[in-house]
């Protein structure tokens, strides 16, 4: 659509607000509500003049605050009913950032979604036209987080601290014999002890309904207690990055209607199964995929693809600063849980970091790479970015990643990994901004350094101060060293 055609569909709706969208430099959604008649032609040329970028995390020093938000009129959607169940009807158009000293002349650099479309365009200098991404996205819900009562009651009142959390599936709670899903056994269970059924299909119905975003499948995830996935069929680089916006933040609005509480924390339970957003990627010159070449007896799969898984390999350790960008995160990168840990690719095997799904071999519409790495906590704007940064560089330098793995990586022993040259991911947020450090020239055409110095720098603090924290479990080990 244009802005034209944006403001015709709010007088023909009778659209009473519109919700501007943005996110911060770690995904984080945020909005302003304007009233639909104080928008006009102007506020898509010119601009909403209405961010103090002070008080986003991340952004600008108080001196020097002023940001425009410059609506993009493909992105409008009616909102569903779950928004405001009031009369109104409003609607959602996602926004990009610009400086305000410099007005649209100067897209803002910390502005993720203007990164992932600066990605984008180096596909031009590879020849390609666009590409594909689907990513699968798990999250918990729950009937409750209780979280008690403060990070600092510990040392300031002497209460202690911890959390508990309630669900209808936990095999913890009580008067639940018909709903208990024990640990590790949810994988595709059916009523009633899949109690989420009827709420993943609603969600499922008003993406399709309301945001026109088609979904491949839906189910409950493995672990106990709410785990579910909801997979998103294939779209284009930034049209998907905002359908992921889209789809967390109902999945987070109509739990809340419910009285529940939905979750992207990669491991909220110790000993079961974490949250990962598994991402399929493939390259397209228009209508020719050029990750499929039919002549390849393996796996039909082009020299340009195994460049791409090549250059994603390569810099694994220092994607895991985008793709696993939290203190929990490497929770769930740990051995016994199906989360990748070794740096490999394989077919159709799930052991690996890379998997290339074997489902339809000859079929070039479908042929692509999985990572299977993130989770679902990551900016998605800045995991595609880097990811199809990774795998260009990958294509520029001829990396290629080696045979792939056939044998269940999870089971090989030390000697066998380094006879297979099989390396391993880093064990904490640390390890992995250390890494990013080392290793980010990759990055360096479409990241600016202000940016990555930003969000390491920030990610640095919130390590820190994990590392300084004493947590319950280190008081019931050590009180009585």
């Amino acid at each position: 659509m244009n802005s034209d055609q944006v403001l015709q569909a709010i007088q023909d709706e009778n659209i009473s607000f519109i919700d501007f969208w943005f996110v911060d430099i770690f995904g984080e959604l945020h909005n302003v509500g304007i009233p639909s008649y104080a928008i006009d032609k102007s506020s898509f040329e010119n601009g909403l003049e209405k961010l103090d970028a002070s008080s986003i995390v991340g952004f600008k020093s108080v001196n020097n605050s002023d940001m425009i938000l410059l609506p993009d009129p493909n992105s409008f959607k009616i909102l569903p009913n779950d928004y405001d169940p009031g009369p109104r009807k409003n609607a959602r158009i996602f926004c990009d950032l610009y400086d305000g000293s410099t007005r649209k002349e100067s897209r803002y650099n910390r502005d993720s979604r203007g990164i992932a479309h600066k990605a984008s365009e180096k596909l031009n200098e590879f020849g390609f036209t666009h590409t594909n991404w689907g990513p699968e996205i798990e999250f918990f819900v729950f009937d409750a987080i209780n979280v008690y009562p403060s990070p600092y009651a510990a040392t300031h009142s002497g209460a202690g601290s911890g959390y508990s959390i309630e669900s209808k599936e936990s095999p913890w709670g009580k008067g639940n014999v018909s709903t208990a899903i024990d640990i590790k056994e949810g994988y595709y269970p059916s009523q009633p002890k899949d109690t989420l059924d009827g709420f993943r299909k609603d969600i499922c119905d008003d993406l399709y309904n309301y945001f026109g975003i088609k979904i491949e499948a839906e189910h409950h995830e493995v672990a106990t207690s709410g785990q579910c996935e909801i997979n998103l069929v294939y779209d284009e680089m930034i049209i998907m990055a905002d359908n992921v916006i889209a789809v967390k933040n109902l999945i987070k609005v109509k739990a809340k209607r419910k009285n529940k509480v939905a979750t992207f924390m990669p491991k909220p339970i110790f000993g079961d199964n974490a949250s990962a957003m598994h991402t399929h990627q493939s390259l397209w010159n228009d209508k020719t995929n050029a990750m499929y070449d039919e002549n390849d007896e393996l796996a039909q799969l082009s020299q340009v693809g195994r460049y791409y898984i090549g250059g994603i390999l390569s810099h694994a350790s220092s994607l895991c600063a985008i793709s696993n960008p939290t203190t929990n995160s490497y929770k769930r990168l740990v051995p016994g849980f199906e989360a990748p840990v070794n740096v490999c690719w394989g077919l159709g095997n799930r052991s690996t970091a890379i998997r290339v799904p074997m489902y339809n071999r000859n079929q070039e519409k479908t042929k692509r790479m999985e990572y299977r790495v993130p989770d679902p906590i990551a900016n998605i704007y800045l995991l595609e970015a880097s990811l199809l940064l990774a795998g260009l560089d990958g294509i520029k330098n001829k990396i290629d990643p080696g045979d792939p793995i056939e044998e269940n990586v999870y089971q090989l022993s030390t000697e066998k990994k380094r006879e297979y040259n099989i390396g391993s991911l880093p064990v904490s947020l640390k390890g992995a901004l250390d890494s990013l450090s080392s290793d980010s020239k990759f990055l360096e055409d479409v990241f600016t350094h202000d940016f990555l110095e930003k969000y390491s720098e920030l990610k640095y603090k919130e390590y820190t101060a994990f590392a300084q924290t004493p947590t319950p479990w280190e008081v019931s080990m050590y009180a009585d060293a």
